[in-house]
């Protein structure tokens, strides 16, 4: 294993977002009003985006690490 894992983390993150959907998909089955739409315009949608540049900035910083790890065995 890796000293630095971040990748774990994004994957745990993205899990979570996706579990997060599944669980709207049901509540909104049952949730059809002007407050579940307002809470998903509010809260939900801004989620996606906000958890796409965290995973990507993860992945750079993932590689950054990795990097450091090689030129420091070098």
């Amino acid at each position: 294993m890796r000293r630095w894992d971040l990748d774990t983390s994004a994957a745990h993150l993205r899990d979570a977002k996706d579990d997060l959907q599944i669980a709207w998909q049901q509540t909104e089955q049952l949730w059809q009003d002007a407050v579940s739409q307002n809470f998903c315009e509010s809260e939900l949608e801004p989620i996606g985006p906000a958890i796409k540049l965290t995973i990507d900035a993860v992945a750079r910083m993932q590689q950054l690490l990795n990097q450091m790890q090689r030129d420091c065995e070098q």
